[in-house]
């Protein structure tokens, strides 16, 4: 799950702006719907707190900086790309997410917590959202 919030046209695209513009939506969307249940505040401190737990296993994470409330979430993923490749900083936001999810698992429950951060992803991604001609066949 954690990667399908990045959605595919990150991974597809390999270049370090695709990612960096993905990340950003994952963040963005992941932040809004935690203030509902935790605020604003709480959120922010989930998510710091996750991408400190997720620098211990991805190093690429070194220079990205959580940017709360700031025009962009997750700071330094495209020049991280840039440095290390889309790939490896692919996984390192994957492994924001999946921290962010551990951590809120402590707290509501690992279920609860994956029903939260899930509500999060796309239903289909933007590719795959074109009409194939059988949806009103009745």
């Amino acid at each position: 799950m954690a990667r399908r919030l990045l959605g595919r046209e990150a991974e597809a695209a390999g270049a370090p702006d695709a990612l960096a513009a993905s990340a950003t939506r994952a963040c963005e969307r992941v932040l809004e719907n935690l203030s509902r249940w935790v605020g604003i505040d709480g959120a922010d401190a989930l998510f710091a707190r996750a991408l400190k737990h997720a620098r211990t296993n991805h190093p690429v994470l070194g220079v990205v900086r959580f940017g709360p409330r700031s025009e962009i979430c997750l700071e330094g993923i495209e020049e991280s790309a840039r440095t290390h490749g889309a790939a490896a900083a692919a996984e390192g936001v994957a492994g924001i997410f999946t921290a962010l999810i551990e951590l809120l698992g402590r707290l509501v429950g690992e279920d609860l917590a994956t029903h939260l951060v899930q509500q999060s992803v796309p239903d289909r991604p933007t590719h795959e959202s074109q009409s194939t001609g059988g949806e009103n066949a009745q």
